[in-house]
């Protein structure tokens, strides 16, 4: 009786097997499996017909476990599918994103016009900022030596402006992107544009824009109304220009950016 079920259990697993259907086998699949089967010690003599059912029953039930893993991101696929269905979670899903260490909420700002960018008053050279980080500080040629520079306590980020230029006050921020998000910002609409091929992030209008701390809280002494703002990342440097530009004259003014030496 014992064994009936046995051979039942194995003609199951085995059906269940077959009725899965496998992915199509890739050349370099094909190549691995038959560099290891080139590789095999030889055959051992025939086993008992215990230990063949044995190694059948141990193929079925991989072969039932990886079925059973399909359905399971199937299901959760689908679980997905009907949350992003349901309103309230779709905007909340939306409404915000990352991009190399950036977090864009997507919401109206508080009221009021956007200043020029803050000026920096530090007087470091290029070359000492980039000594102070742990990232590749970079420098717009375009618009020639900073007025000031400064880098942070926390030596997280690195600040240039520009003051005295055809194009008034303009801000260069920089830090590490592959960090944790260094940066909030909160704006109705945001664009999306080009540097040098790679994608990159065009503000058009005010927004709210905030520092965070390590751990992600914001900086409230840091949260200001933002101008025309163009981020784009340059390697592993994420990098946001501010002024009073237009997008054309910000891509130009991006792509001019070298690496301190």
């Amino acid at each position: 009786m014992a064994e009936k079920q046995h051979d039942d259990l194995v003609r199951d697993l085995t059906r269940l097997g077959r009725a899965i259907d496998p992915p199509a086998a890739t050349e370099r699949l094909t190549t691995a499996v038959m560099d290891r089967v080139t590789a095999l010690p030889p055959p051992a003599p025939a086993a008992s017909r215990w230990s063949h059912r044995r190694h059948q029953v141990a193929r079925a039930v991989m072969a039932n476990l990886e079925s059973r893993r399909r359905r399971l991101a199937l299901v959760v696929a689908a679980v997905l599918v009907t949350l992003l269905a349901t309103p309230p979670v779709r905007a909340a899903v939306l409404d915000w994103f990352g991009f190399g260490g950036v977090v864009v909420e997507r919401g109206t700002p508080g009221p009021g016009p956007a200043a020029p960018p803050p000026e920096v008053t530090g007087d470091k050279s290029v070359a000492e900022a980039g000594d102070a980080v742990d990232f590749i500080v970079w420098v717009p040629i375009e618009l020639g030596a900073p007025d000031g520079v400064e880098v942070s306590a926390d030596r997280r980020l690195v600040s240039m402006t520009w003051s005295d230029g055809r194009d008034g006050v303009v801000r260069l921020d920089q830090f590490d992107g592959r960090l944790d998000f260094t940066i909030a910002k909160r704006a109705p609409r945001v664009f999306y544009a080009a540097v040098d091929g790679t994608d990159a992030l065009w503000f058009e209008e005010p927004h709210e824009v905030v520092l965070l701390e390590p751990d992600g809280d914001r900086r409230r002494q840091s949260a200001r109304l933002a101008g025309h703002t163009l981020i784009w990342q340059d390697g592993s440097t994420t990098l946001r220009i501010e002024g009073d530009l237009t997008l054309e004259r910000a891509v130009e003014i991006a792509e001019s950016a070298v690496a301190v030496p």
